[in-house]
């Protein structure tokens, strides 16, 4: 997956190509983790590559949790028995990992857009959950960055 998207654009001028870096750090279930290792194929210096993805990826984290946070004010304030049934399956695993498990899980689980929207959605601290998927965010795509720039393709073994 990382060598079909790194071919299609590494032909695209440089600027183009941090761009990229910065949509695919945008994009639910891509996020930092797969925007560094494919600026890191393009050959693109690391540290900007890093930055741009994980700028990218909590930006976008970072939308989902105001979003999320509002929507469940505003669902709570109109009408809270159809709330708690909505609520209830992320309220299970919220209980089961809490904020810093879910966090952590986001790649694994999904995206962090998802483990960000559970954790909002069963009631943790908005803050306490901007903190930790910051921290997610920075460990996965630094993460997954290195382990491609020495060579280790995790995604292989993920697959195999």
């Amino acid at each position: 997956m990382l060598e079909e998207i790194a071919r299609k654009i590494e032909e695209i001028n440089i600027l183009y190509q941090f761009c990229m870096i910065f949509i695919i750090g945008l994009i639910p279930f891509l996020e930092a983790h797969v925007a560094v290792p494919v600026g890191v194929l393009l050959k693109l210096p690391l540290i900007p590559t890093a930055l741009l993805g994980i700028v990218a990826n909590i930006i976008s984290v970072m939308l989902v949790i105001v979003f999320t946070n509002f929507a469940k004010t505003k669902l709570t304030k109109n009408n809270k028995t159809n709330v708690n049934g909505r609520f209830q399956k992320a309220q299970l695993y919220f209980n089961r990992y809490g904020v810093p498990g879910l966090s952590l899980m986001g790649p694994i689980v999904g995206a962090n857009h998802i483990s960000a929207f559970v954790s909002v959605a069963a009631g943790a601290r908005k803050e306490s959950v901007i903190v930790w998927q910051i921290i997610s965010i920075i460990l996965w795509g630094i993460g997954s960055g290195l382990l491609i720039y020495y060579g280790v393709d995790i995604y292989q073994w993920i697959k195999g």
